[in-house]
């Protein structure tokens, strides 16, 4: 069955088409007040915060679209110290996606997936100081990518038109509400507890310069790994490497689509473009992170 009915979900949650600035819906599960995807099975917030967690799992932690695979993929070969060429990717230990049941048995370290809040991970994932690493991207391609994304899973049955899709994912009505929330709200987890090892990156310092990066992450890892390693790294994890690894078994063509910087460009209007710079300096006022937009 490829949709969730109404009838199956729990008591909190439903589903719901929301409009967006042209009439078209975009179908989502109100899980408790907070939008989630539409998948058949899915465990839902409280089947996420229910994840028994270990003391050396490691949590990935990005608003979609901000280049979670890559950096996903790139963490996994640093961490284990092997070029891997396999299908397996960050669907695996996805949490909001996957039941624990899929990856309670995994050999640690595991990287749990998530896109979700803290207020929606387990408890020990502060409790226990886990490592925690955050993947941030500019907004204005994350939501290019998200429209691109949106308009080919089945599961949001999305078919609008990017000019009336980018105010109301800004407002947060889509899938995971206001991407400005989330980032606000994982700085405030930074610092209300500063004894929480988080790594932060961004995507563009990682298109920038890799090796460099991975260098960053490496450190908080507790690993070493040779720059002969590192290069190997780069080169197994270009957008065409993981498409050819990625696709064998089943088809990521959503997943990889372009990965560059600044695409946005190509599909912003003027108006578009100074009702988002608007909204941020508004939105963003209080935040010191700093984003590039070009490179």
């Amino acid at each position: 069955m490829l949709y969730t009915s109404a009838a199956s979900l729990s008591l909190q949650t439903h589903l719901v088409d929301t409009p967006d600035d042209g009439g078209d819906t975009l179908t989502s599960v109100n899980d408790n007040g907070f939008l989630m995807p539409n998948l058949p099975d899915a465990p839902g917030i409280q089947g996420v915060r229910s994840v028994k967690i270990r003391d050396d799992d490691i949590m990935f932690c990005a608003f979609p679209k901000s280049g979670t695979h890559w950096v996903f993929e790139i963490t996994r070969e640093l961490l284990t110290g092997e070029i891997i060429e396999d299908d397996v990717t960050m669907t695996q230990t996805f949490m909001e996606y996957v039941h624990e049941e899929k990856y309670a048995d995994l050999q640690s370290p595991r990287i749990l997936n998530s896109h979700l809040l803290m207020k929606h991970l387990p408890e020990d994932v502060l409790n226990k100081k886990i490592k925690v690493i955050t993947v941030l991207r500019n907004p204005k391609d994350v939501a290019v990518s998200f429209y691109n994304f949106l308009k080919t899973v089945p599961f949001a049955k999305y078919k609008g038109e990017w000019k009336n899709f980018l105010r109301p994912l800004f407002q947060g009505k889509f899938l995971y509400g206001s991407w400005m929330d989330y980032v606000i709200d994982w700085e405030q987890v930074k610092k209300t507890n500063p004894d929480l090892p988080v790594l932060t990156l961004f995507y563009e310092d990682m298109k920038q310069d890799q090796m460099r990066e991975m260098r960053r992450i490496c450190e908080f890892l507790g690993v070493e790994r040779t720059d002969d390693f590192l290069s190997k790294v780069c080169d197994n994890t270009t957008l065409a490497a993981m498409r050819t690894h990625k696709n064998r078994e089943n088809n990521r063509s959503s997943v990889f689509r372009k990965g560059g910087v600044g695409d946005w460009k190509n599909w912003f209007t003027v108006a578009q473009n100074e009702w988002f710079d608007q909204l941020y300096q508004e939105k963003m006022a209080g935040c010191h992170l700093q984003f590039k937009f070009t490179l």
